[in-house]
């Protein structure tokens, strides 16, 4: 955990729920998603190989008082979010953002960040007990998502209290990247919004490099001052 709080993590989402992402700038907070809620059918796999019925039992009710915050992990060739598929997977077809943030200890009790393990096998859980358990289930997917070099802080709630106790994961905002679809009229209206929150974090716009005619172009970007 202390090593993974020196690096940077990205996040990109869409910015149709407007609200939801000044929620984000404002509070520094992202919402922890149920594993039902997430788009990889395979979440929530595991080998069920030596389990009992209680053991089924518990692990279904774990999984169901469990929230997920995921986040990418920025790698050290990267100067700013350039994958295009994150882009276009994520953040709305580059019509939205990339927020780039750093773990804080700050707020986060009962959250444990976690690297995924990418493989083909199902998580085997010989060994382990309790939250253990669930931890192993949802920090380990197929091969398929390696190139998102994803970690998850995982929270999971006493019986029954995930919907009456809060469901964000606090982290430090460094930057907001805008994709190359985002007009630098919005571009300039966000920055204005958001360093009237908080003056420190940097606003860049995204752009396709196009000097070259040969090849496809790559992605820039630029600090919006």
């Amino acid at each position: 955990m202390d090593n993974m709080k020196d690096n940077t993590y990205y996040k990109y989402r869409n910015l149709k729920d407007f609200e939801r992402f000044l929620d984000v700038v404002i509070n520094n907070r992202m919402y922890g998603a149920k594993p039902r809620e997430l788009n990889d059918p395979m979440e929530g796999k595991f080998n069920k190989t030596n389990l009992s019925q209680d053991d089924f039992e518990e692990i279904r009710n774990g999984l169901k008082n469990t929230r997920i915050c995921s986040l990418l992990t920025k790698q050290k060739e990267q100067t700013f979010p350039n994958d295009y598929l994150m882009w276009s997977h994520y953040a709305d077809s580059h019509n939205g953002c990339c927020i780039e943030v750093q773990i804080t200890g700050r707020h986060n009790s009962g959250w444990a960040v976690h690297k995924v393990l990418y493989q083909n096998n199902m998580p085997s859980l010989d060994g382990l007990k309790g939250n253990k358990r669930i931890q192993r289930i949802l920090t380990v997917k197929t091969p398929i998502w390696e190139s998102e070099h994803e970690v998850r802080a995982i929270r999971v709630y006493e019986n029954k209290k995930i919907n009456s106790l809060s469901p964000y994961y606090h982290v430090n905002i460094k930057a907001v990247y805008f994709g190359c679809r985002v007009t630098l009229e919005k571009c300039r209206f966000y920055k204005r919004i958001i360093n009237g929150v908080n003056p420190a974090i940097k606003i860049y716009k995204v752009k396709e490099d196009n000097t070259r005619n040969d090849v496809f172009a790559e992605l820039t970007c630029s600090e919006i001052k």
